[in-house]
């Protein structure tokens, strides 16, 4: 304990210095928000600090990404450059906030109260009320030497808010240094906005959700997707989930959509499959599958799965139809979501990664798959 507190008067002392150094510069400014989740302090910048609009705290929605800041809190923000929606989900519940309209929703299409914005071509969501809508998330405000900390936690959260400040201290006065060099000026608290939301501007590559299908290398897809920062859809066969309860639980502990690939003739036998995969994945991962492959079906027997309660996946690119990962990327449609299908067979590896490479060259979008992101898709 002496140890942890001589740490904490050290940082203390240096993140001092530097506050002395940004004195200049921070005394000319307003409020200034900085960012933190659970243990890790956020880069703040010009374009994306949190503001106060109408009594309401807006922080930008990847203050929720576990695709940008690495941290799953459980509830996650996806935004759709094609359809210019943010949906905020936990896998169960989830609200989608349209940009266009100005208007936000739930799952069930029922209007909620709740609005967000665009500042700076940067999407802002309401963070108090969702953190109220979904009740495992919370966001705290903590004034510190460098502005106050606006910071989401879960239940993972080790340190409170008052300890974070001071062990995170060097961290926030740097953080505070490169706001001021992106050239923000502290407007903490903005008036209501006129005129509508401004727009956001779209990223270069494909928008996609990413399933494989399990196979002899599944393992290795995964730690190859999880060394990326990402997770997909991984779709079991029910007739070959005996055995891969441990395979199960490695995927869904580690943040993986887990799904069910049903080669039924029609629905009535597709359905059977679905429940059988169901009552398996319950066994071995207490996971409740509700995303469902049925290629043999046509729209009317996809339909009555999907009134049964599933969602369906169909794939728009599959790894058959390439010669190579980059082949695949380049034919995804930009103008529209894909829905991209690989193999985990044995040369599912390297073509994955192969996959992968070609989407960072070319700015691709992944969105995580899970039931309620493509049930709005």
């Amino acid at each position: 304990m002496r140890r942890w507190k001589k740490g904490l008067v050290g940082a203390a002392l240096l993140a001092a210095f530097l506050l002395a150094l940004l004195v200049p510069a921070f005394g000319a400014t307003g409020n200034v928000n900085l960012m933190a989740v659970n243990e890790r302090v956020l880069e703040t910048t010009a374009e994306n600090m949190p503001r106060t609009v109408g009594g309401v705290l807006y922080v930008p929605y990847t203050m929720l990404s576990n695709q940008v800041n690495g941290i799953n809190l459980g509830v996650s923000a996806l935004y759709s450059t094609t359809r210019r929606t943010v949906l905020v989900t936990d896998g169960q519940r989830g609200v989608i906030f349209d940009i266009q309209s100005g208007t936000a929703q739930d799952l069930n299409g029922a209007p909620v109260s709740a609005r967000a914005m665009v500042r700076n071509a940067t999407v802002f969501i309401p963070i108090d009320w969702l953190c109220q809508y979904f009740g495992t998330i919370s966001c705290t405000r903590t004034r510190t030497p460098y502005g106050t900390l606006i910071r989401v936690t879960n239940s993972a959260a080790i340190l409170n808010d008052r300890d974070f400040a001071d062990a995170a201290g060097m961290q926030l006065a740097d953080s505070l240094r490169r706001y001021l060099e992106t050239g923000g000026r502290g407007e903490g608290v903005d008036p209501l906005p006129s005129g509508g939301v401004e727009s956001s501007q779209a990223p270069n590559g494909a928008e996609l959700f990413l399933a494989l299908r399990c196979g002899p290398s599944a393992r290795e897809c995964a730690q190859t997707l999880e060394g990326r920062d990402q997770r997909a859809l991984f779709l079991f066969e029910p007739e070959e989930l005996p055995g891969q309860d441990g395979l199960a639980r490695r995927l869904a502990g580690a943040g993986h959509t887990l799904g069910l690939t049903l080669s039924g003739q029609d629905e009535d036998s597709c359905l059977a499959q679905a429940e059988r995969g169901r009552t398996l994945l319950a066994a071995a991962a207490r996971y409740n599958a509700l995303v469902v492959s049925a290629p043999n079906l046509d729209e009317q027997g996809r339909e009555a799965l999907e009134r049964a309660g599933y969602v369906v996946w169909t794939a728009t690119a599959r790894e058959e139809d390439a010669s190579s990962g980059s082949a695949l990327i380049r034919g995804l449609d930009p103008k529209q979501l894909n829905y991209v299908e690989l193999a985990c067979g044995n040369q599912g590896q390297a073509f994955l990664r192969a996959t992968l490479n070609a989407m960072e060259e070319r700015n691709c979008q992944v969105y995580l798959a899970t039931a309620p992101a493509l049930a709005q898709a």
